[in-house]
Order: structure tokens, then C-alpha cells, then sequence
């Protein structure tokens, strides 16, 4: 206890001692502290602070001035700068900063030099913070230590744009690149940037419809690094549709009129004849109104005479609206949104008339190297027309095409107009910029790794040497593009011209990109009168770079069969004719009881010997050979010579019957089963200006063919046959759809007592014409009288009874006529779609050329006296020219590596037949039937018999024998439903 209270009482007595000596020696070392901190206040303080609040964007500049940081040194006097510093600098180097400043060391120490040194530093934008500090120097007595302390502004890592519906990231980094905002991933944090960014993205959303939008960019820091993650907080509010236009002043042209002229704000709408239907309307874009009063609205009037026309500024309201918001079922309620009403003013002036048309070089001292009295006749306005600016703008093309055709690449026109105010009139000077005329030293070609120059020049209608003519250059480029070996090549941008204006020549590289020489098409589905099939199509396009052609192509399926090879030379001994063969192997089956099953869904026979069952096989070659002719470089006439065998193999009595007696199937001609030759010369003419073989834009066509066949050129088929097709492409909506139109016509014939084989006549159906049909499915329907045997049992006694039935076929027709015609859209890349609309028709127009041989109708007419069967076959009431429409809408894929159009297509056939044919009634062999009553006892023991009246069998034989035969006279009835709609894919383009 002692001990403890001692160690107690020790503790104030510690305390004391050192309370003591703190009070002696406190005063010296607070006084020496003191001093040490006064010193080190006059050895440093910050001259200059700036600093970036990356929150709000906004930049803060702090300069001390001596008079504020009380003590800094003076400028001027002795002191001098010992040595520069930079503190904090982590990603850029303090070499590259010192090289932005202007001080040095040992330069004088001047503040106004530092204040440059650090605006220049900060004007970098390479730092979020940065201080100016002045140190005295260690080492010399006047020396003075310059410390920048700088802290880096962050990197980007990421940019994320969050409440973004209208449009999306790859728009916006799209419009970045074309603003050149300059904004990406790992670039450093710029206020500048960002702001730009902001702009530009409330620019776009504006161009949607998003005016009211607000866009907000913020960053979040990334732990342990000096990064960020940039976000743009977006919201869009309501999209900004376009209201009602109205406009004020108008009295030369209706507001329906003006409307039409604005394309970009103009409701979607069905037009009628005198009005239309407004459907919906269209975003507001401030740029695309101001478009449309200017191009739209202000050309209107100028193209027709209004040349002072003022279009004023429009005037806005925004009005607030509640519509239907469209969800599932149908609507989900309304919606507000927001629209803009637009009134324009207009003050229309006078209308003013064409007056006199002067044309002068540019130049006083030079002359024009073209007549000018041809010029004027290329003017499309005449004096006393009414003024359009529109021709006028067509006038400055023709002349520059007219000056192009002769070397005058650089050529530019310019018109002036003089306006007469009391005649109401405009002359026109049109003052012209020759320039130089050039001619052509070197053609060259990049990009053609397979394809030789030889076969690329020889498509080219402009030679070295020769005045540049621009329109034959276009003209060169199409048919590049006719070849389809190369990307489609658009003549301006696909060629670098190199001009030597001081000896006047031109050089032109050709740049070229080659497709694929291989293309595969695959081909199946199912058709009623094909069934089931698959074809596959190899075809080596610019063979060897020489530009041939060799083809493979088969087809198989459950009723054909098809096997072609062909070899195409485009070139033969390097002068413009183009020639080649095909060789080929056909298999048709023809079942008719089971494709007119599958056809109309329905059996049409029970009894298998009443239907056409045959084989029909076919072997043959054609050569050809084509020229071009030279002053019209797009025309072609040429010369084929075709060689066809054809056996035909029957599977029942009734096919066997029908081909020995009705010869050729029903049909008069040669009657050979086996050995049917065919030798078919045929001449052609075309012209064909169309830019691309499977995907055309612009360009027509025309096709002529004349098809002789037998007679002094040899077989047993004598036939003519006429065939002609035109195509016609236009672009539109600024050449980025097309529309297109093709008519195709056939018609053929027999002579020297011959008619046309069944396989020979025109069908339709299918992909290649009427897109709704089967293949093949669009024919005539006629009755063939075919003769069987009928047994019929009656009190155990067989009686065999020859009955004549007519028989249902479709046989084909003599003359043909298709018109399609396609609205064309490319989506987006190799994907495109099309609007589509088939009409055809097929039928017989000469009847002759379904007559039955003579032998075949004394044969029936002597073993049924009573059918009184004539030589003309009967065809189908309202099947014989019946009109077909297909409507619908495709989808196409171009992939490159196959080199083929895939596509989808839905097809509605508003005009097709559906209905139920019945085949005459059928006959029986009276006279045979009486004769077998006679024999077996079955008569009619109430009316005596007359020998020679055997046709009465109904009174002759017994009334259970006539009831037994009773149903053999009933008509054979066929469902002819054709399809409504039609669904199917292919590879392939209908024209």
C-alpha cells in the first residue's frame, strides 16, 4: 500500500519538472518556429490555379496577383529562374510539357511570362487541375523554382447513352463520325467534345421527331484508375409529329397541290382521283421543312413561271394531342404527344414567259468550239414559253452531256437571266466555261485479278488516242456492268482521271471489284403438275478470265427430270460474236390421274385405264451464235440450230390407244410413238440496255424470236412459232427503288397438214410468269374421247360393254400472253423486297390445231354411230383464255458466295378459275350391247325385236341389264380449284 501511494504521489512531481522546463526553454522555440514558418512563406506560393468541375462542365481560372498573396516577389530585379518543374504527370511526358512553355531555365523571372506559360499549359486541355507554385532556390541566392503541379483529366473507358428509344447507338456514332465530333472510347475527358456530342445528338433526335428532347452527360469514376465512364442521360420526351400545313397568298396552285410538292412533311396517304386519304403523318424535321419550302414548294412556282415567287418563313405552333396507342389486341388506350402546325406564306408575283435565248463564251476573246445555233436547239424552252427553272436546270445537263461527247471534261455553263418587268419576260444568257479538250493517252484497269484487260477493253466503246467522249464512256461502264463479272460500277465514281492540261490527254484507271466466278442456284418446292422437285445449278461465270461461260444444271423430282451442260463463248476469234452449245436430257412423266389429284385435291378416276399415264423423253443439242452490231452496240442479231428426239412410252391401253389412233395424245401430228425429231432453226434480234442482269435499276429490253421447225431442214414435227418479250426498268425516289414492266407474247403454229406436239404448246404457272400458279397449272381444259371396256354382271352373266368416255386433260395452248410488273425496294445490303402483280393469259386461238386424226374419228364414229364424234375437240366453257392475276409481295437475299437471288415470296391470285367442270356424257356400243342381250336371253319380253334397229339396246335388252349399265353414262366431274394464295421459295427472278 506504501509503494503504491509513493508511485501516486510521484506522478505531479514528473509533471512539475516538466512543466518547469517547457517554461524556460517555450519562448526560444516558439520564437525560432515562427521565424522557420515566415521563411517558408516567403520561399513559396501559387501564382496561377486553375481547375475543371467535370460535373458541370464549366472551367474556374484563379490568378493570385502579388498585391493578393501579399509577399511575392517583384518582377524584374535579379531574380532568374533556376529550374522548372512538373509534378503529377503520370501519362504524358515533362519533355512535351516544358515544350509548351515559353520560360526556360535561366531565363529572367518575369510573372507576366509565367502567366503565359500557364494559359498556354491549361489551353492544352491535357489536365483537369493545374497550379502554378514559385519556390526560392536551394542553391542560388536570387534563383527561383517554377512547380507546376498538374493532375491529368481522365480517360474515357466506356460512353453509354442511356434512355435512347428513337434511335440507336450505331446511328449516333454515325453521326459522329460525319460531325467529326471526335468523341471515342480512350480519348481524354474535353468539355468541348462533349458539348459538341450534346449538340449533335439533340440535333438527331430532332430529326426524329424528338425536339423537346433533353440530353444531360454525367461520368462516373472507375475506383483505382484515372478513368471514367461517360454517360449521356437522355430523355427523349414526346415525338413531334407534323400537324396541319396551311398556307396563305396560294391562288395559282391548291393546297392539296403544295402539299403533294413537300416530300419530306407531306402525310402518308392513299390518292384518289380528286383527293386522298391521309393515312398518318410524318415526324417534324426543321431542316426537311426548310428543304421542302425551298426544292418543294418555291420549284413548284418556278418551274411554272412564278420566278419571284417568295416563300416566307413558316409559321409554327406547337399544339399538344391525344391519339389511339396502338398495342395488342389492337389499341391499349390513348397517348399524348406533340405536333407542329405550319402555316406558309406566299407571295406568288407574276408570272413570267420565256423571252430571247443568247448563248456567248465565257471567255470575249475566245469563240465557242460548238455551233451555236445547234446548242440553241438543244434548249428546251422555246420564246413565249412559260419560264421554268426546272428546264433550265435540264438544259445545263444536256449541254454538259453535248460538251462531255467531245473532250470538254471540265465544260461548265452558267446562265444569266435579264428580266424585262413590263413584257413579263426573262431572256437567257447562257455564258459557257469550255475549258480544255482532252483526249484519251492510257486506259488502265485495277482490281481485275482474274479477268484479262482483253476482255474488258473489248467492252469499251473509247480507245487511247481517241477525244474523250463522256457518253461513250457511260455507255462502256453499262455494258461492263451487262457482263456481271465486276460490283455494279457507277461511271463517275468508279473511274480516276488523271488530266494533263498542257498537252490536253487524260488518263483513266478503271477500278474494278470481281464477284465470284462460281454461282450455285438451288431450285425446289412442289407444283401440281411437277410434284416434288429439286434442281441445283453450277455455273462458272468468266471462265479462265476469259469470259466464258460453262453451265451444269440438273433438276429432279417426282414427275421431271432434267440434265443440261453448256459452254458460252463471249468472243469467238476475238471479234464481237458469241457463241456456244447445250446439250440436254429431259424425262417428263405424265400421270394425269395423280396430278390432277394433287392439283385440285381431289381423285378424278377410279378405274386406273381411264387416265393418261405416259413417258415422255427427250434428247437433243443447240448450237448458236450471236452478233453484235456495230453502230448500234446494244443490238444483237443471231442464229441457233436446235436438235430434239423424243420417245414417248405409254403404261396402259388407254395412253396406247389414244397415241396409236388420236396420234401425238389427242392431238393431229406425227404419229410415231418412238423417233419424234425435231430440227428447229430460229433467228433472234435484241437490243438490251439494261445495268444488271438479276438486280436492274434502269435500262429496256427487247426480244425477238422466230422459230422454224421441219420441213426442208428435216424431222417429222412441223411447227413456227413466234415469241417476243420487252422489259423496261425507271428508277425513282431519287433512284433508290425502281420500277419495273415486262411483256412477253407467244404464238405458234403447224403447217404442211402437221399441228403442234402437246409437249410443244404454252403453258403458265410458276415463278417465271404468273408467281400465284403451279408450274405449268394454267392451260386449257379440253374432254378426250377414249374408248374402254366395261363389264357389267347381270343374273351371273358377264356382259362386256365398250362405253366411250370423255376424258379430262389439259392440253396446252397456241398462243400466250404475260405482263409483270414490279415495284422494287432494297432494304438493306444484298436484301431487297418487291411489289409484284402477274396477269396472263393462255389458250387455243386457232381450233384447228386440236382436231383428232381422221383414223381415230372413223374408229369411234363406226363403234359408236350415236356419239357423232366431230374432228374439233371440245374445250372447257371459260377456261380458253381465261385471264389469271397473281398479287403479292417477295423478299430477295443476293448472297455473294453463291451468286443467286434467294427468295421468299406470298402471292394472291384475285383471278383464277374455281370450278366444277363434268365431261360430256359417255357412250356405249349399242349394237354389240343389243347383240350380247339377243344371245344371253336377256330381253325385254314386252317389245319384239328389230334386226335392223340394234342401237335401240334400251328397248331390246331386259330392264335389269339396262339398269346395270345406267351408271356408265354418268359425266366424270374434276374440282378445278385453283389456289387462292400461294407461299414458296425459290432461287430465282421472274424477269
Amino acid at each position: 500500500m506504501n509503494l503504491a501511494r509513493s508511485g501516486r504521489a510521484g506522478v505531479p512531481w514528473r509533471r512539475f519538472l516538466l512543466l518547469s522546463l517547457l517554461t524556460c526553454v517555450a519562448p526560444g522555440l516558439i520564437q525560432g518556429g515562427g521565424s522557420r514558418l515566415e521563411e517558408k512563406a516567403s520561399a513559396e506560393h501559387y501564382l496561377f490555379h486553375a481547375n475543371l468541375d467535370v460535373n458541370s462542365l464549366t472551367e474556374k481560372i484563379d490568378d493570385f496577383t502579388p498585391e493578393e498573396a501579399g509577399g511575392a516577389a517583384q518582377n524584374g530585379g535579379n531574380f532568374v529562374i533556376d529550374r522548372i518543374e512538373f509534378t503529377g504527370n503520370r501519362r504524358i511526358r515533362t519533355d512535351t510539357l516544358k515544350a509548351r512553355i515559353f520560360s526556360r531555365d535561366g531565363d529572367p523571372y518575369n510573372e507576366e511570362t509565367l502567366r503565359r506559360d500557364f494559359q498556354a499549359l491549361w489551353n492544352t486541355q491535357f489536365f483537369e487541375d493545374v497550379k502554378l507554385r514559385v519556390e526560392e532556390s536551394p542553391s542560388k541566392p536570387n534563383g527561383k523554382v517554377i512547380v507546376f503541379e498538374v493532375t491529368e483529366r481522365p480517360v474515357i473507358r466506356r460512353i453509354r447513352y442511356d434512355g435512347i428509344h428513337s434511335i440507336s447507338e450505331s446511328d449516333i456514332l454515325d453521326r459522329f463520325k460525319e460531325k467529326k465530333v471526335g468523341l471515342t472510347v480512350e480519348s481524354q475527358f474535353d468539355p468541348t467534345r462533349i458539348k459538341k456530342a450534346e449538340v449533335v445528338l439533340k440535333d438527331l433526335l430532332g430529326e426524329h421527331g424528338r425536339q423537346f428532347a433533353k440530353v444531360t452527360p454525367q461520368y462516373e469514376r472507375i475506383a483505382s484508375s484515372n478513368a471514367v465512364i461517360l454517360v449521356f442521360k437522355i430523355e427523349e420526351g414526346p415525338k413531334v409529329k407534323v400537324g396541319q400545313i396551311q398556307f396563305t397568298g396560294n391562288h395559282a396552285f391548291s393546297r392539296r397541290k403544295l402539299i403533294r410538292a413537300m416530300r419530306n412533311d407531306r402525310p402518308y396517304s392513299i390518292p384518289l382521283k380528286i383527293t386522298e386519304i391521309n393515312v398518318m403523318s410524318k415526324t417534324y424535321d426543321h431542316d426537311k421543312l426548310i428543304e421542302d419550302i425551298e426544292v418543294g414548294i418555291r420549284g413548284l412556282y418556278q418551274d411554272n413561271g412564278y420566278f419571284k415567287v417568295l416563300v416566307k418563313d413558316p409559321i409554327l405552333e406547337n399544339i399538344d394531342t391525344t391519339g389511339w396507342r396502338l398495342g395488342v389486341p389492337v389499341v391499349m388506350g390513348r397517348s399524348s404527344g406533340k405536333a407542329v402546325n405550319i402555316t406558309i406564306p406566299i407571295e406568288e408575283g407574276q408570272k413570267y414567259t420565256m423571252g430571247t435565248l443568247r448563248i456567248a463564251s465565257s471567255d470575249p476573246d475566245k469563240a465557242l468550239s460548238l455551233k451555236v445555233e445547234a446548242l440553241k436547239g438543244a434548249f428546251p424552252l422555246k420564246q413565249g414559253d412559260v419560264f421554268s427553272t426546272a428546264k433550265i436546270r435540264k438544259a445545263l445537263e444536256d449541254y454538259t452531256k453535248i460538251y462531255g461527247q467531245y473532250g470538254f471534261i471540265d465544260f461548265v455553263p452558267t446562265p444569266e437571266t435579264d428580266i424585262d418587268e413590263p413584257a413579263k419576260r426573262i431572256d437567257v444568257t447562257m455564258k459557257f466555261d469550255e475549258g480544255k479538250q482532252y483526249y484519251v493517252r492510257r486506259i488502265d484497269f485495277s482490281g481485275n485479278t482474274t479477268t484479262r484487260d482483253k476482255v474488258i477493253r473489248r467492252q469499251l466503246l473509247i480507245d487511247e488516242g481517241q477525244l474523250f467522249n463522256k457518253r461513250a464512256w457511260e455507255l462502256s461502264v453499262l455494258r461492263i456492268n451487262q457482263l456481271d463479272y465486276f460490283d455494279k460500277l457507277d461511271p463517275d465514281k468508279a473511274v480516276e482521271i488523271k488530266r494533263n492540261q498542257k498537252q490536253g490527254t487524260v488518263d483513266l484507271l478503271l477500278k474494278l471489284k470481281e464477284k465470284g466466278k462460281q454461282s450455285i442456284g438451288l431450285q425446289g418446292g412442289v407444283s401440281g403438275l411437277a410434284g416434288g422437285f429439286i434442281g441445283l445449278t453450277y455455273q462458272t461465270n468468266n471462265f479462265l478470265g476469259l469470259g466464258e461461260t460453262l453451265t451444269l444444271s440438273a433438276q429432279i423430282g417426282q414427275y421431271q427430270r432434267n440434265l443440261m451442260f453448256g459452254f458460252t463463248e463471249p468472243y469467238l476469234f476475238d471479234r464481237p460474236i458469241s457463241s456456244g452449245f447445250t446439250v440436254f436430257s429431259t424425262l417428263y412423266k405424265f400421270n394425269q390421274a395423280q396430278q390432277a389429284a394433287q392439283l385440285t385435291g381431289q381423285q378424278v378416276s377410279i378405274n386406273p385405264q381411264f387416265i393418261q399415264d405416259y413417258n415422255q423423253n427427250s434428247t437433243g443439242f443447240t448450237t448458236f451464235a450471236n452478233y453484235a452490231l456495230k453502230k448500234h452496240v446494244f443490238t444483237r442479231v443471231g442464229l441457233t440450230y436446235g436438235l430434239t428426239r423424243t420417245n414417248i412410252s405409254t403404261f396402259n391401253q388407254s395412253s396406247a390407244l389414244l397415241f396409236e389412233s388420236l396420234q401425238f395424245g389427242s392431238l393431229a401430228g406425227p404419229s410415231a410413238l418412238n423417233g419424234i425429231i425435231a430440227s428447229t432453226v430460229t433467228g433472234t434480234i435484241s437490243y438490251n440496255t439494261i445495268d444488271n442482269p438479276i438486280n436492274a435499276t434502269h435500262g429496256k429490253s427487247y426480244f425477238y424470236s422466230l422459230s422454224f421447225t421441219g420441213g426442208p431442214i428435216g424431222g417429222n414435227v412441223n411447227t413456227i412459232t413466234n415469241t417476243g418479250e420487252f422489259k423496261y426498268f425507271h428508277p425513282i425516289n431519287h433512284r433508290r427503288n425502281a420500277v419495273g414492266v415486262r411483256f412477253l407474247g407467244g404464238f405458234t403454229t403447224g403447217y404442211g397438214g402437221k399441228e403442234i406436239p402437246p409437249y410443244s404448246r404454252f403453258y403458265l404457272g410458276g415463278e417465271n410468269d404468273l408467281r400465284g400458279f403451279d408450274i405449268r397449272a394454267v392451260s386449257p381444259v379440253t374432254y378426250i374421247p377414249n374408248t374402254v371396256n366395261q363389264t357389267v354382271a347381270v343374273s351371273g352373266r358377264a356382259f362386256n360393254v365398250p362405253v366411250l368416255l370423255k376424258t379430262i386433260t389439259f392440253p396446252g395452248g397456241d398462243t400466250q400472253g404475260v405482263m409483270n410488273l414490279e415495284y422494287r425496294i432494297p432494304i438493306a445490303g444484298p436484301v431487297s423486297m418487291a411489289l409484284f402483280n402477274d396477269i396472263g393469259t393462255v389458250g387455243t386461238l386457232r381450233k384447228g390445231g386440236l382436231q383428232l386424226a381422221a383414223s381415230g374419228i372413223d374408229n369411234i364414229n363406226q363403234m359408236f354411230p350415236l356419239a357423232n364424234q366431230q374432228a374439233q375437240l371440245q374445250i372447257a366453257p371459260g377456261t380458253n383464255f381465261k385471264l389469271r392475276d397473281s398479287a403479292g409481295i417477295e423478299f430477295i437475299v443476293n448472297l455473294p458466295i453463291v451468286q443467286a437471288p434467294f427468295r421468299i415470296y406470298y402471292a394472291y391470285n384475285p383471278l383464277r378459275i374455281h370450278q366444277t367442270l363434268f365431261a360430256p356424257n359417255a357412250q356405249i356400243n349399242g349394237i354389240n350391247l343389243s347383240r350380247q342381250c339377243i344371245a344371253s336371253g336377256q330381253i325385254n319380253p314386252i317389245t319384239p325385236i328389230d334386226p335392223n334397229n340394234l342401237n335401240s339396246w334400251q328397248s331390246i335388252c331386259s330392264p335389269a341389264v339396262v339398269q346395270a349399265v345406267q351408271p356408265l353414262f354418268a359425266p366424270s366431274g374434276l374440282n378445278y380449284f385453283e389456289p387462292k394464295t400461294t407461299f414458296r421459295f425459290t432461287v430465282s427472278r421472274t424477269f
